[in-house]
């Protein structure tokens, strides 16, 4: 149960860094004065939505990105878990 608990919170870890980044970059791009409108799609489906224009800016994290960036944490955290696996077999 655990483990189960471990894989939950890296996955939650990395979705609250996505939430940060794309929350913080168009603060970032607004004063390097750049005008920016980014909407990647995988899918057909939204990751976010930022627009940057003069003395304004919208940014919207997705459902749709806050999920792949969950999923994204569990990935890493199992590849983690294998490759640590891995080292103490061969070790033994």
């Amino acid at each position: 149960m655990a483990k189960i608990f471990k894989a939950i919170s890296s996955g939650l870890s990395v979705t609250f860094l996505y939430v940060l980044v794309v929350f913080i970059t168009p603060i970032i791009l607004l004063l390097l004065e750049s005008n920016v409108s980014s909407n990647p799609t995988i899918f057909g489906l939204s990751l976010y939505n930022i627009e940057v224009e003069d003395t304004t800016f919208t940014t919207e994290a997705t459902f749709f990105g806050i999920c792949i960036s969950f999923l994204l944490g569990l990935i890493i955290h199992f590849a983690i878990q294998y490759l640590f696996g891995s080292r103490k077999s061969a070790i033994e």
